[in-house]
C-alpha cells in the first residue's frame, strides 16, 4: 500500500467511511478520502473553509473513479454557511469529471457545493441514493460477528496506557487474531504489534458492551514506528490492522494523533478528533471534529467486504445547465497549501499522462442519476488537471507549533504525536 501522497494512485469503489446513522463534520474537520456513505443525514457545519470528500490534499491516493459517487446520503444533505464541500477536486482528465453526490432527501446548500463536473441529484429516496450499499449496515454486523467468533492466535498485554499484541500464529500470510476487553483497551494511547509474520493481516477483537475512548499517540509495528508520516511502512501498517468493536455502544478517538488501522463498530456511535488511516465503519452516528481531522482511505486486506473494489468511470452524461457555474480556485501548480507541515513523502505512483482539455465543471448538476462504478479494475485513477492543482488542505500556525512540540518530545521520550494539518478558515 502507498504511503501518504498528493496524487491519485488507485481507483477504489468500496466504502471508505460508513455511518449507519447521521454524519456530522464540524470544528476544524478537514477531509474524508474515498467513498463516504451515510444512512441518515449528513451535515457539513465546520467553522468555515473547505471540506474535501473523495480526493483529498494528501492521503493514500486510493479514491473512487472520476465522476462516480463519492458521497451517498440516505437522508438530507446540508452544507453550512461559510463551508465549501469540495467533492472530487482536480479530477478533470475525463471522460468523466469530479465526484458525484447522491442524496435521498433534500439538498440544503447555504455555503458552496463543488462537484467539479460531477452530478448531485437529490430526492432519490434512501435505497436509490445508497445503491449498491443500502444494506451495508447489515454487512458490517455480519462481518463483525464472524470476526469476533475467531479464536485468538496471539497474546495481548495491556499495562499503563500501553498494549502489546504479540503474534504466535502461522509463519506467513495467515490472519493474526487478538482479543482484548473494552475495559482494557479504554484509555490506551500506545499500541505495539510484535512478531507479526510478513503478509499477515491483523484483527483485534474488542469484547464487552462498554464505551471506549482512545487517544492514539504512538503505534509500533514489528520494531518500526509507523504512525508518523515519514514512515516507509505507514500505508502497509494501516492496511493490515483492523479493530473490531463487537458490542461497544460508543467509541471516541480523541487527541490529534494518527489512529492506524480500520475500525468496525456496528453497534457504536463514534466521535473522532484523531485522524484515521483505514476504513471506518460505524452502525450509529459519526461525528468528526478537531483541528485538521482527516480520514485516509486504506482498505483492510483481511477480508473481501473491506478490501478495494477497483472501478472505472462510465461514459460522460449529457451536459446540463448548472444552477450557479463557478471556476474552481486551485492552489499554484504543484504547490499544496500546507505551510509549516512535516516533510512529505515522495508522491507514489507513476508519472501521470497529460490530460485532455476538460469541459467546464459545474457546482451542482441536478440531472440524471450517475452510473454506479463498475467492477472492472483500473490501474490508476485519473491524474489531476493539467494545472497540477491539489485539493486544498489547511495547515495554519497550529501545525508549526505541533511539529516543534513533537521534536521536543522525541528528544525526551519514545512516544510523540503530530497534530494534523487543518484548513484555513
Amino acid at each position: 500500500m502507498p504511503g501518504l501522497g498528493h496524487s491519485p494512485t488507485f481507483t477504489d469503489g468500496g466504502v471508505a467511511l460508513f455511518a449507519g446513522g447521521d454524519y456530522t463534520a464540524e470544528g476544524g474537520s478537514a477531509e474524508a478520502e474515498g467513498l463516504l456513505v451515510v444512512g441518515g443525514n449528513a451535515t457539513f457545519a465546520k467553522s468555515g473553509g473547505v471540506f474535501n470528500v473523495g480526493r483529498v490534499g494528501m492521503g493514500s491516493g486510493i479514491i473512487p473513479a472520476a465522476g462516480s459517487p463519492m458521497l451517498a446520503v440516505g437522508g438530507d444533505l446540508s452544507v453550512g454557511p461559510g463551508v465549501t464541500l469540495d467533492v472530487g477536486h482536480g479530477l478533470t482528465s475525463g471522460p468523466r469529471y469530479g465526484g458525484s453526490v447522491r442524496v435521498g432527501g433534500t439538498l440544503d446548500v447555504r455555503g458552496r457545493l463543488e462537484t467539479n463536473g460531477g452530478e448531485s441529484p437529490d430526492g432519490l429516496g434512501r435505497d436509490a441514493a445508497l445503491k449498491p450499499h443500502a444494506g451495508f449496515g447489515g454487512t458490517i454486523r455480519k462481518e463483525s460477528a464472524a470476526l469476533g467468533a475467531l479464536k485468538a492466535t496471539g497474546t495481548t498485554e495491556a499495562k499503563g496506557g500501553s498494549v502489546t499484541f504479540r503474534g504466535a500464529g502461522p509463519a506467513k500470510g495467515g490472519l493474526q487474531v487478538f482479543e482484548i476487553s473494552a475495559a482494557d483497551i479504554n484509555n490506551v494511547s500506545t499500541f505495539t504489534f510484535a512478531s507479526i509474520p510478513a503478509g499477515s493481516s491483523v484483527v483485534v477483537n474488542v469484547t464487552g458492551s462498554r464505551a471506549v475512548t482512545i487517544s492514539p499517540m504512538a503505534v509500533g509495528f514489528d520494531n518500526d514506528r509507523v504512525d508518523v508520516y515519514g514512515s516507509s511502512k505507514f500505508g502497509e501498517a494501516a492496511s493490515r490492522i483492523l479493530y473490531n468493536f463487537t458490542d461497544s455502544p460508543s467509541l471516541t478517538l480523541g487527541g490529534g494523533g494518527n489512529f492506524m488501522g480500520s475500525v468496525l463498530a456496528p453497534e457504536a456511535s463514534a466521535d473522532i478528533t484523531a485522524s484515521t488511516n483505514g476504513r471506518l465503519y460505524v452502525g450509529g452516528d459519526l461525528t468528526t471534529r478537531g483541528a485538521g481531522n482527516e480520514s485516509h482511505n486504506y482498505p483492510w486486506n483481511g477480508t473481501p467486504p473491506f478490501s478495494c473494489e477497483p472501478g472505472e468511470p462510465g461514459k460522460p452524461g449529457e451536459p446540463s445547465t448548472p444552477d450557479e457555474p463557478s471556476t474552481p480556485s486551485p492552489t499554484p501548480p504543484g504547490t499544496p497549501d500546507e505551510p509549516g507541515g512535516p516533510d512529505e513523502p515522495e508522491t507514489p505512483g507513476a508519472t501521470p499522462e497529460q490530460p485532455g482539455t476538460p469541459s467546464r465543471p459545474a457546482e451542482r448538476t441536478p440531472s440524471a442519476t450517475p452510473s454506479e462504478p463498475s467492477a472492472t479494475p483500473s490501474e490508476s485513477a485519473p491524474p489531476p488537471g493539467k494545472d497540477g492543482s491539489l485539493a486544498t488542505t489547511g495547515a495554519g500556525p497550529t501545525v508549526m507549533i505541533s511539529v516543534a512540540a513533537a521534536l521536543v518530545l522525541a528528544a525526551g521520550a519514545a512516544i510523540a504525536f503530530m497534530a494534523r494539518r487543518r484548513r484555513r478558515a
